[in-house]
């Protein structure tokens, strides 16, 4: 669907997630600190994405980018964890993404492509839990944008329809539907 690449083997780009969580370590125990810790590092050490390029934010090119965006990175250590049965998930303020366990008292998070935990009251707020619609509209918040700067209209005509596909509440679907017009626009 999105992207220029029509030879997409979903079945292939499955088979590389699952093979991913199998490396991942085992815990060093069922609580929820050391079951965060196993994805520690899990980006090693992050360059930095362009923003005009897609690849970083494409799954089937960020699991090759030397530089893969923050945000796919979380939604992959996410997507890994959720393979490995660890009840682990997506905390981000719109810039900062970061991995936490679902179960676990303390405020630690994990900051992609980090080895250290660290206190959330140390990131810029509002931090919040973000559910697999809102870190889809994350994705494509940062995707429009980048589309348009290639000039690829019609695909950044795609993310926002599929924006306006989530489950907003009444204003965040009044913005969905403003970022569409303006994008619509641009055809004219």
């Amino acid at each position: 669907m999105l992207g220029t690449h029509e030879d997409l083997d979903a079945v292939e780009l499955d088979g590389r997630l699952d093979a991913l969580a199998e490396r991942l370590p085992a815990p060093a125990s069922t609580h929820p600190l050391d079951e965060l810790k196993t994805l520690a590092g899990l980006g090693g050490r992050l360059g930095s994405p362009s923003d005009v390029d897609t690849d970083p934010l494409l799954l089937h090119t960020a699991l090759d980018s030397k530089a893969p965006h923050p945000l796919m990175l979380a939604i992959v250590g996410a997507e890994l964890a959720r393979r490995r049965g660890l009840a682990i998930g997506i905390v981000s303020n719109g810039s900062d993404h970061c991995l936490a366990h679902t179960e676990l008292a303390a405020p630690l998070l994990l900051p992609v492509g980090s080895a250290q935990l660290v206190d959330a009251q140390t990131l810029p707020a509002p931090l919040t839990w973000r559910c697999a619609h809102e870190t889809a509209g994350l994705l494509l918040d940062e995707l429009e944008p980048r589309w348009l700067a290639q000039g690829r209209i019609d695909l950044a005509l795609q993310v926002a329809e599929l924006r306006m596909c989530l489950p907003f509440d009444e204003n965040s679907q009044r913005i969905a539907e403003h970022k569409l017009e303006l994008v619509r626009a641009r055809l004219n």
